[in-house]
């Protein structure tokens, strides 16, 4: 692949994203009603709902910490907190391309002292852990939006759904037939194909060394999660909302399942926002008040961002060390 095709890849990895994002963002300008929703969500955020979840969010870090030395890291539990509260702010902040956050969390491993394939090998592991620690709720979030659909509540749940796994459907179908072809096959004998190949090989032996720890992970990133779902009740509770901690667990998790299926979404901007409003209409909390809960997990998200500064500063070191 010459210069010329790694940029043009480069930048299909930003523009398609974009693309993307920026036709869901247009769609809910140009739509009134939605507009109107966003602006009541906006007057009823309170910085004191902010506040009051940091301290939780903070505990749920220290927990994804643990579940990353879990795995072997090979750094210390410091610096290991550092490394994902930089692969946090990063996840969170810079959405294009997505999957970006995973990358600058293993540079992070390894400017703190890990080796690199051990820190690749523990971002796809720690991942993994994350999605299987989220299935509980996952299974929550779509058992409380049928009900809301069978129940009536959620009309066009239905169709979305539907969307959703024909668009799944066709991705995999699409990825089988290529795998398939005869570009796969050319492209495995090309020098470059090798050399992946041969890097897979010792990645999936990196793996193996490191996923003695995986079910410990899973059990610690099972927690935290949940923990996101008690900073959304202690908004509500700040709103003033009459939300159980059951329905605040199952508007946390339809936001957050919304972001982690519809991953290809950058940031899941929209799509975090629509799962919390239709898990909320389900549990009773209309519309905009479901949305400032969301927003205020994304504010969240921005105070701890500010972790991102790290980054160059950890560059800057190597480069003085080196």
């Amino acid at each position: 692949m010459d210069m010329g095709e790694k940029r043009g890849a480069r930048w299909g990895a930003i523009v398609g994203p974009a693309a993307l994002l920026a036709g869901l963002l247009g769609a809910v300008a140009a739509n009134g009603a939605l507009r109107a929703m966003v602006v009541a969500a906006v007057h009823t955020m309170d910085p004191r709902a902010v506040a009051i979840v940091l301290p939780v969010q903070l505990v749920a870090i220290l927990l994804c910490t643990a579940a990353q030395q879990a795995l072997k890291v090979g750094i210390p539990f410091r610096a290991s907190l550092i490394a994902r509260l930089v692969r946090d702010a990063a996840h969170n902040l810079l959405i294009f391309p997505p999957g970006l956050g995973e990358a600058v969390g293993a540079r992070i491993v390894v400017l703190l002292g890990g080796r690199g394939r051990a820190a690749v090998a523990l971002r796809a592991l720690d991942l993994s852990a994350e999605v299987i620690g989220e299935l509980p709720y996952m299974g929550l979030a779509f058992w409380v939006l049928w009900r809301g659909w069978h129940g009536g509540r959620l009309p066009g749940v239905g169709a979305v759904g539907w969307g959703v796994l024909a668009v799944a459907i066709a991705a995999y179908a699409s990825w089988r037939m290529w795998l398939a072809s005869g570009h796969h096959r050319a492209w495995v004998q090309t020098r470059t194909g090798r050399r992946v190949r041969a890097e897979i090989h010792l990645m999936r032996r990196e793996m193996l060394r490191q996923r003695a720890g995986l079910p410990l992970a899973i059990g610690l990133h099972c927690v935290a999660w949940g923990l996101s779902g008690v900073q959304v009740w202690l908004a509500a509770q700040v709103f003033g909302l009459h939300l159980s901690l059951f329905g605040a667990l199952a508007i946390e998790s339809a936001a957050t399942s919304a972001r982690v299926i519809l991953f290809f979404v950058p940031g899941g901007l929209v799509m975090q926002e629509a799962g919390a409003v239709l898990a909320g209409a389900v549990m009773g909390i209309a519309a905009p008040q479901a949305l400032a809960l969301s927003l205020v997990l994304r504010l969240r998200d921005v105070v701890f961002g500010g972790a991102l500064v790290l980054w160059p500063a950890l560059e800057y070191r190597a480069r003085r060390r080196d």
